[in-house]
């Protein structure tokens, strides 16, 4: 897998948050902590944004139907 470098500065309880998630071995280092969060973020991005689609398309809270076509979708992009 390639990576990207940067420098990042964070909110110190989120920065001891991250060392004690990897002291406990709950995450391999700072970074894949940080990395699994951003990763996070963009899923839940994605996932607002189908659910988004479906309330406009449908006018209304989405049907079983319409969250297991969301799901779909969200698995096709994972895919890419």
């Amino acid at each position: 897998m390639t990576v990207s470098k940067v420098t990042v500065s964070l909110d110190p309880a989120v920065a001891h948050r991250a060392r004690q998630d990897v002291a406990e071995g709950r995450a391999k280092s700072v970074s894949a902590w940080l990395n699994e969060a951003g990763q996070a973020r963009m899923e839940g991005e994605d996932l607002a944004a189908v659910l988004t689609d479906i309330f406009n398309e449908t006018g209304g809270p989405p049907s079983e139907e319409e969250l297991d076509r969301a799901r779909r979708r969200l698995a096709l992009a994972e895919r890419r």
